[in-house]
Formats: structure tokens, C-alpha cells, sequence
């Protein structure tokens, strides 16, 4: 019987697939091939997953940002994937913290 990943399992494995999406439709933009419908959009379930979904601009600014910067980051090693979807995994609960303290 399989066994179901975690819910940090999974959120992680979905932030390696964004990031990795993400750095390829950003190496299609600058080769101006832009507006593709073809792009997943994993950006609501991943903020859900951590607790972060409030559907604000703030919120999602915060995470395009932290998202753009680590797919900038990543090579073609699945070592570089794993460490910047960490990092971001990391990022985002970091942020959800901050917010249940103030």
C-alpha cells in the first residue's frame, strides 16, 4: 500500500514544481515567448497548504516575490531545486509566524 506524503511533503513537492515552471516560462518570456496558457498555477494551493491564503495583493506580492527570486536561484540539479523550495517552504512559514504574532 502507498503511503500518502505529508502535508509538509507535499506542499514542498509543490513548490519544487513551481519553482521549476516558474524558471522555465521566465526563460520563454526572454526569448519573447510570453503569455503562454499552458502555464500551471500552483500558487493558491501552495499558500493554502502553508496558511497563508488571505487572497490579499500583500499576500500574494510577498509570495510572487519569494518565488521569482528562488526560481531565479535554481540550476539544472535537483540538489539546487530541493534547497530553494526549502528556503521558500521555510520563507513562507516564517511570514505566517510573523503575521500570528503581530
Amino acid at each position: 500500500m502507498m503511503k500518502l506524503p505529508s502535508n509538509t511533503e507535499l506542499t514542498l513537492q509543490l513548490i519544487q514544481e513551481e519553482l521549476k515552471c516558474r524558471k522555465f516560462f521566465n526563460s520563454l518570456s526572454k526569448l519573447g515567448l510570453r503569455d503562454s496558457h499552458y502555464q500551471p498555477n500552483l500558487d493558491n494551493l501552495i499558500m493554502a497548504y502553508v496558511g497563508l491564503y488571505d487572497n490579499t495583493d500583500q499576500t500574494f506580492e510577498f509570495y510572487y516575490d519569494i518565488i521569482e527570486t528562488h526560481s531565479e536561484r535554481i540550476d539544472e540539479t535537483s540538489e539546487s531545486v530541493i534547497e530553494q523550495a526549502l528556503k521558500v517552504y521555510i520563507a513562507l512559514l516564517a511570514e505566517v509566524k510573523r503575521r500570528e504574532e503581530v
